[in-house]
C-alpha cells in the first residue's frame, strides 16, 4: 500500500486522448445452425476515441487506463452450404454446377469498452504501447443476407433487437502501437491490432445461424498526452 501510494503521489501523470482509424479484415467462425460449416473473409473499419489517464510508474514506463468509444462497421460472411444446378451441356451431356451459398451480416455499431495500456518510452521522439481490453459493439443498423436468397434485408435497431440474440456484439482486443512524438504531448500513432467478436446470431425462431469472428488489421491516428 505504501508503494502504491508513493507511485500515485509522486508519479508524473496526465490526461491522455487518442483518436485513431482501425481498418482490417476478419475471418468468420460459424456457430448455431451453421456450426461445422466453412467461414469466410470479411472486413471491418471504424473510428475510435480512447480517453483516460496515464500514470508514469518510472522513467520510461507508464500505465494508461483508457475508455474506448467509437463507431465500427463490420461485415461477416459464412458458408451455409452448396446448391447444385444442371442443364444440357454444349456436347449434349449434363452440365453440373456447384455454387456455394453464403450468409452475411454487416452492421454499423456504436462501440464502448475499456483498453488499459502499458507504455514504454525509448527517449527522444519514440514510444511504444501495448494494450489489451474489450467491450461491446451495439449495432444500430445493418444488413442481413439469408441462405439461398440473393436479396438482402436492411435491419433497423428494432429489427436487430428482435431477431438477434443477444442484440450486441462482445469483443476483445489486443494492440501494439508505435508513437512518433512531434512535441512532448503530441504524437503520431502507427499500430496493429488483433481481436475477436462474439456474435452475431439470429434468434432460434429466425433460423439460429450466426457466428464469431477473428479480426486483425492496422490503425493510424494521433495521441495527445504525456510521454512515459
Amino acid at each position: 500500500m505504501t508503494m502504491i501510494f508513493s507511485v500515485l503521489t509522486f508519479a508524473a501523470s496526465g490526461f491522455e486522448f487518442i483518436l485513431n482509424v482501425p481498418f482490417g479484415i476478419n475471418w468468420s467462425i460459424p456457430t448455431g445452425e451453421l456450426k461445422g460449416k466453412g467461414g469466410a473473409m470479411g472486413v471491418d473499419a471504424g473510428v475510435d476515441a480512447q480517453i483516460g489517464y496515464m500514470i508514469s510508474v518510472k522513467d520510461g514506463f507508464g500505465i494508461s487506463v483508457l475508455g474506448e468509444l467509437g463507431y465500427s462497421w463490420d461485415a461477416y460472411s459464412y458458408t451455409a452450404g452448396a446448391s447444385v444446378s444442371g442443364g444440357s451441356g454444349s456436347s449434349g451431356g449434363i452440365d453440373v454446377q456447384l455454387t456455394e451459398i453464403f450468409v452475411s451480416f454487416s452492421f454499423h455499431s456504436f462501440k464502448v469498452g475499456l483498453l488499459p495500456k502499458f507504455n514504454i518510452g525509448f527517449g527522444g521522439r519514440h514510444g511504444l504501447a501495448v494494450g489489451i481490453g474489450g467491450g461491446v459493439k451495439i449495432p444500430i443498423a445493418g444488413q442481413i443476407t439469408f441462405p439461398g436468397n440473393n436479396e438482402s434485408l436492411k435491419a433497423t435497431r428494432k429489427d436487430i433487437a428482435e431477431f438477434l440474440s443477444p442484440s450486441v456484439i462482445g469483443y476483445i482486443k489486443a494492440s501494439i502501437d508505435y508513437y512518433l512524438f512531434f512535441t512532448d504531448n503530441i504524437a503520431m500513432e502507427f499500430g496493429l491490432y488483433l481481436g475477436g467478436d462474439f456474435g452475431p446470431k439470429m434468434a432460434a425462431t429466425a433460423g439460429g445461424f450466426g457466428g464469431n469472428a477473428f479480426d486483425f488489421g492496422l490503425q493510424l491516428g494521433f495521441r495527445f498526452g504525456p510521454k512515459s
